[in-house]
């Protein structure tokens, strides 16, 4: 180690809270949050299949599933900039696919491009990076960090129908394209830190000699993970059904699409108020009350039948969801340590990752079954009340100071 700095707090993380913000704003706001509007133009353009550009889709959402891992040990290796310089340039040629494509079968080959590249351009070295370089305002610094891809998905959504409307679908490829593509570009030379990073003090840290595998079967390990794929189980799942849920409650569809669209802006406010409140009373307490506080939205969510009811739901779930975004990676480091989050946390994410793709499919199979969500409902409410209570036995580690190692 050549040089060393230390950088604890928000003020010396500012480059890298900004950078974040905005990437995930244009980057996970506008390249992966306005899938369903090119979905809806390029299917009423053409005569591609509808079970085919769902096909794609899966294929990207698979693609950035199984590339988390990788990308993760190449942060824990090389830092940020590596993978994030690599993702851009995977990003590039997925764009490039879609400009060009005439056909389903290339818009298959350019969501796989795009999966990986989203993998490791935003959704994993961000995160690492903020939650090992800033660790005594982690989950603040999280919470703006996410709060970008929110605000990202409502405002870019609207815009990108817009010039759909104007240009079509393909020259709107190539203006969000050229968008995606060159916004991480300057954080990358000026803003984001460089060579790797790690903790200063090893209390935390693997113990020396130990391996991957034995670091993910530290008794530990396991209450972190139920932690990570219960919510997202529950959360995606209500995500894709809550529309023809609340339609089946009667309410009409602009209401239902409006109540789904006002969730995300308000887990914005969520994501930054939860870290705001975890920087203070904690991580671990604050993702307790905010998993109990989810699992009474989705009690809400039974009886929403009147306005009232459907709004205070809006609110709480908004919430509830936003602030678990952005504690479960500051409380997942006191868990992992640094020397090998990179990798530990995106092997768990790929964890989640599948579970988000389980959950709704469950669903749809129990609506199915039954004529109805309240089977769905259940499980929804259970999975949330067990990560709770997960939450509630687990102990809370210690945090210490954070050490860039310039290489």
């Amino acid at each position: 180690m050549d040089q060393a700095r230390t950088a604890t707090g928000l003020r010396a993380g500012l480059p890298l809270v900004i950078a974040g913000f905005v990437i995930s704003f244009v980057v996970i706001g506008g390249g992966i949050d306005t899938v369903s509007v090119f979905l809806n133009a390029i299917a009423k353009s053409s005569n591609w299949s509808r079970s085919g550009l769902s096909l794609a889709v899966s294929v990207g959402a698979a693609s950035a599933a199984l590339s988390t891992p990788l990308v993760g040990l190449a942060v824990d290796r090389f830092g940020v900039r590596v993978p994030m310089t690599a993702g851009v340039a995977l990003l590039a040629v997925g764009f490039g696919c879609l400009m060009k494509m005439t056909e389903v079968a290339h818009f298959v080959i350019a969501n796989l491009f795009l999966g990986a590249g989203f993998a490791a351009c935003a959704l994993l070295p961000i995160t690492v990076a903020v939650t090992v370089h800033i660790p005594q305002r982690t989950t603040l610094a999280l919470g703006i960090v996410g709060a970008g891809s929110s605000a990202g998905a409502l405002v870019l959504a609207p815009t990108v129908q817009r010039l759909i409307d104007a240009f079509g679908w393909h020259d709107t490829y190539v203006i969000l394209g050229i968008a995606v593509v060159l916004t991480p570009l300057p954080f990358l030379a000026f803003a984001l830190p460089r060579g790797r990073l790690r903790r200063g003090d090893g209390s935390v840290t693997p113990p020396p000699g130990t391996s991957l595998m034995q670091d993910l079967k530290r008794r530990s390990v396991l209450p972190l993970t139920a932690l990570m794929v219960l919510p997202s189980l529950a959360g995606f799942s209500v995500s894709v059904h809550l529309v023809p849920y609340l339609s089946g409650l009667g309410h009409a569809g602009t209401l239902a699409a409006a109540a789904l669209g006002a969730t995300i802006g308000i887990s914005a406010i969520g994501k930054v108020a939860g870290g705001y409140v975890a920087d203070r009373f904690g991580a671990l307490p604050t993702l307790r009350f905010a998993l109990l506080l989810w699992a009474g939205a989705l009690v809400l969510l039974a009886r929403a039948t009147g306005v009232p009811t459907l709004a205070a739901f809006v609110l709480i779930y908004g919430l509830a969801f936003g602030t678990q975004i952005a504690v479960i990676p500051a409380i997942a480091v006191t868990v992992l340590g640094s020397e090998r989050f990179g990798a530990l946390f995106g092997i768990l994410q790929l964890a989640a990752m599948l579970a988000s793709a389980v959950g709704p499919v469950v669903s749809g199979i129990i609506f199915d079954a039954t004529g109805g969500y309240a089977g769905a409902l259940v499980m929804w409410i259970a999975a949330t009340l067990f990560a709770a209570l997960v939450a509630f036995v687990m102990r809370e580690a210690p945090v210490v100071a954070v050490e860039e190692v310039i290489a």
